[in-house]
Order: structure tokens, then C-alpha cells, then sequence
């Protein structure tokens, strides 16, 4: 699962291939056809969630909510620019041609 964070205002949105954007409107972004990569607004930040971490970790708390346990943790992350399946786009520019929005993407 990924998560998209807002560096303009601090939003946490969850990506679905529909387009998603946070609070203020500034930080977009989505999952492609493949339901695996997607393209958000640079600068916001990507946000991995180890998919089995939060299966295990939602059946324990619906097991017993009032209980803490190691087993309602989770691994997460941020996605660095490196990785290949997430793509940074500027914003205003991937609504006018998403090619030339890719090359000016976050540094690299």
C-alpha cells in the first residue's frame, strides 16, 4: 500500500487509481494499471506500508482493540527517488504533457 504525504500541508492521502489529492490541493497522485507504480506531485513524499505487516496488524486489533501488542505494528517507508515504481511529476506540468513533467521531476 502507498501512501502519499503533502510537504505543502502535512496531508496524508492513500492512492487508488483515481486520481487523489490532499487538503490544499497542492500534492497529487495515483496508481497506473498496473495497481503497483504510481505518479505523484513532487515534492511530496511516498509512503510504503508492508502489506502483510498491516494484514497481521489489523486482524490483532480487531482480535482485541483495547490490547497493545507487538503484533499491531508495521513496516513502513519512505520511497526514495531511486525507486522504480513510483514517478515524481511536477504538478502543473503533468496536466499539460506528462513526458515533459517526468524531466522535471525531483532531483535525481
Amino acid at each position: 500500500m502507498k501512501l502519499m504525504y503533502c510537504a505543502h500541508c502535512q496531508d496524508i492521502v492513500r492512492l487508488f487509481p483515481e486520481k487523489r489529492s490532499c487538503k490544499c490541493g497542492k500534492s497529487w497522485g495515483h496508481y497506473l494499471e498496473d495497481k503497483s507504480t504510481t505518479v505523484q506531485t513532487w515534492p511530496s513524499l511516498s509512503i510504503g506500508i508492508a502489506n502483510p505487516d498491516f494484514v497481521q496488524a489489523e486482524r490483532a486489533f480487531a482480535s482485541a482493540p483495547k490490547t497493545f501488542s507487538p503484533e499491531i505494528t508495521m513496516r513502513c517507508w519512505i520511497n526514495p527517488v531511486s525507486e522504480p515504481d513510483v514517478t515524481f511529476v511536477q504538478g502543473v506540468q503533468a496536466e499539460e504533457s506528462p513526458a515533459a513533467a517526468e524531466q522535471t521531476g525531483p532531483p535525481q
